[in-house]
């Protein structure tokens, strides 16, 4: 359960209630942490009031309330305007709180200070930049060096900066000298292979491009960028080749930006292949925001540069969907949700940013509005991706009646090459099918997975299980499961299934080895620790048998598993049988 926004004027007056009392102590041990006043005169209430907003501003950092967090840090710092650190901590807070304006402010002040600051040059020189200011935005991003990873983002504005000034060998230059190791090497050569395609070089433009491609970087904006060379050029064949070549080998990028493409192509739309210098820098901060600080967990890191990278270009959709995502990764649901809610419905990238808001609005439970909301974007964006994606949502509730529908018309859409490659669908709709006790039917389906996929870990251990729970064909289902956990050691529920073969078997003293070490490794799954319990009652430890199941009711079982766990604590486990 997340813990709900607090009234900051609250969290202000209880935070300098406690700095008052604390004032002693936080003056004492805080030290690096805390901020320092250099006034020696300074009063005790002032003092009161700089560590009030200070721990008014970590209190409102823990509760992700980033609005609050940049209120009381920004407050702090005007307390002590000559503590950088602080003056740091504001201009991150106010990055991080949208508000650029607060932002700007402040680079100002810390950059006064302490010209060589690398975030306060960030700050400033996106500001001039976006603005078209090419001069005024040289000087905060040329030559920096503060020896953090903020020079190679101001190396990469830089350079696009030096686009806008018409010096192409300076930021050729600038692409070159990004020091933060190979992957910033091969997002340098990006540019230079953007840059070159701009200025018509095919020859060393294509040389940088198949460097990235190699590696495989930044493979949809290399690919992207490729087609925009080749459209610019009037060569439409190779940019559909390169498109339909890489639908060809994902899928068929049934969303996202290919298929975008594709799909204005084929309508003859014309497809934007110039970018301003801003547009292109935010782009270029776009990649490693994402494919290097937030792969790293480096959140905050992340969502600066995906903040900088929106400031330079607002219309970057794929930065705001990025930036959602990390929101989401660092337990912000409430301004993810709001981010993705920005990504309009012409954007590329609005099936992604739709689809992440209905997982959100699932977290919160409010099912109802996430059902209705992928409803809506399978009628505006009909695809198998939008489909399964409503299958999935039934399915995640329980409603397999509901889900049903949805992968029969699926499997519907597939031939029979792609459910061959890809038999999932047939997976899922065995397991609505049993769920649902059409149980010939399931097996049809669960079979087929196998046929086409034989080390399919999942589809063996359904089957095996189901057969297990059903007293059927015992020999086979062991041997089906006995392979599902040789390819999959470590599952909890695959070694619940062996456990319960066990069991069934009436062989106790194994099941119950199996069972221990499945719940050692799913200690939070209902089903296997009402499993143990069931094992412990058999083999005469039925006051631990209890405690395992009185454990799975608190770990959310499913409503008839809920009512079997009660019946057995209230009548042991033979008591089960009436409610079963």
């Amino acid at each position: 359960m997340k813990i709900r926004r607090k009234n900051t004027a609250l969290v202000s007056a209880c935070l300098s209630f406690c700095a008052v009392a604390l004032l002693a102590a936080c003056t004492a041990t805080m030290g690096a942490k805390a901020p320092s006043s250099q006034n020696g005169n300074t009063s005790q209430t002032a003092k009161a009031r700089l560590y009030g907003d200070y721990l008014a501003a970590s209190y409102a950092h823990q509760l992700g309330d980033s609005r609050a967090r940049s209120e009381y840090y920004s407050r702090a710092f005007a307390r002590v305007p000559d503590d950088i650190k602080l003056g740091q901590v504001s201009m991150l807070s106010a990055l991080s709180a949208n508000d650029n304006v607060l932002a700007r402010a402040l680079a100002i002040e810390v950059y006064a200070m302490n010209p060589q600051d690398g975030l306060s040059r960030a700050i400033l020189g996106a500001s001039a930049l976006s603005k078209g200011h090419y001069k005024k935005a040289s000087i905060y991003l040329a030559d920096s060096n503060d020896g953090t990873g903020l020079d190679d983002i101001n190396g990469l504005m830089q350079g696009w900066v030096e686009v806008g000034l018409g010096n192409q060998d300076a930021a050729l230059e600038s692409f070159t000298q990004l020091q933060g190791g190979k992957y910033f090497e091969l997002i340098g050569s990006l540019q230079k292979a953007k840059l070159y395609a701009a200025l018509g070089d095919s020859e060393k433009a294509d040389e940088f491009f198949k460097e990235i491609d190699t590696i495989g970087i930044s493979s949809i904006e290399s690919l992207l960028s490729q087609v925009r060379a080749n459209l610019a050029k009037d060569d439409k064949d190779k940019a559909l080749a390169l498109l339909n070549a890489f639908a060809a080998k994902n899928g068929g990028a049934l969303t996202g930006p290919v298929r975008l493409y594709l799909d204005m192509l084929a309508a003859e739309q014309e497809i934007e292949t110039e970018f301003t210098p801003a547009q292109s820098a935010s782009r270029a901060l776009t990649e490693p925001a994402f494919g290097y600080y937030a792969v790293q967990k480096r959140y905050e890191s992340a969502e600066m540069f995906l903040r900088l990278a929106l400031q330079l270009d607002p219309k970057n959709d794929k930065a705001r969907l990025f930036l959602a995502s990390v929101l989401e990764d660092m337990n912000r649901d409430d301004d993810a949700l709001s981010t993705y809610m920005k990504i309009g419905e012409k954007s590329a990238y609005a099936v992604s940013a739709r689809l992440s808001e209905a997982n959100i609005l699932f977290q919160k439970d409010k099912d109802s509005a996430a059902i209705q909301l992928l409803e809506n974007v399978y009628e505006t964006h009909p695809s198998r991706v939008t489909l399964d994606s409503l299958g999935r949502a039934h399915l995640i509730r329980e409603d397999y009646a509901g889900a049903l529908p949805y992968y029969n018309k699926l499997i519907a859409s597939m031939s029979d090459a792609e459910l061959q490659k890809n038999p999932q669908p047939k997976y899922i709709r065995g397991i609505c099918l049993e769920r649902l006790e059409r149980w010939e039917e399931a097996v049809v389906d669960m079979e087929y997975v196998l046929k086409y996929q034989p080390q399919n870990a999942d589809a063996l251990n359904y089957l095996g299980y189901t057969w297990v729970d059903k007293g059927v064909k015992l020999g086979t289902a062991f041997e089906m499961i006995r392979k599902a956990v040789a390819l999959e050691p470590k599952s909890g529920a695959i070694i619940d299934s062996l456990g319960w073969a066990h069991y069934k078997l009436g062989q106790y003293g194994q099941a119950r080895l199996k069972l221990e070490d499945a719940v050692e490794y799913s200690p939070s799954s209902a089903t296997i620790v009402d499993h143990l319990g069931d094992v412990y009652w058999k083999v005469g430890r039925k006051r631990e048998a209890e405690y395992q199941w009185r454990r799975a009711v608190s770990l959310d079982p499913t409503d008839k598993e809920l009512r079997v766990l009660k019946a057995k604590l209230k009548g042991g486990l033979n008591a089960a049988s009436s409610v079963e």
